[in-house]
């Protein structure tokens, strides 16, 4: 597993640029990463290395490939984990005398 998330860090490392513009995040990893989740990670202060990650030009923020690879690779896992085990699921209300059933409807 962990070869093969080498393997792809090192494919998007050769096609995204060195710089770009944090929007454009989703379209450089074929929208595996959303902008708008970086940005709530990074308002949550959940990205340790940000001040090497993120350069503001103007308004506009910059990524830099390198660093944000190598934290995205941190991120990533196996598809299949252990199993867990889910609580159960709340029973439905019960209803009142008089109120319709609304699965007959």
């Amino acid at each position: 597993m962990e070869y093969y998330i080498e393997h792809l860090i090192a494919e998007m490392k050769q096609n995204m640029p060195p710089v770009f513009l944090g929007s454009k995040i989703d379209e450089l990893t074929g929208f595996a990463i959303a902008w708008g989740s970086v940005q709530n990670k990074r308002s949550r202060r959940e990205i340790p290395n940000e001040d090497e990650i993120f350069i503001r030009s103007g308004n506009r923020i910059l990524v830099v490939r390198d660093p944000f690879l190598e934290w995205f690779a941190k991120t990533l896992r196996k598809a299949r984990g252990p199993a867990t085990v889910r609580p159960p699921r709340r029973s439905r209300r019960a209803r009142h005398a008089g109120e319709p059933d609304r699965a007959s409807r």
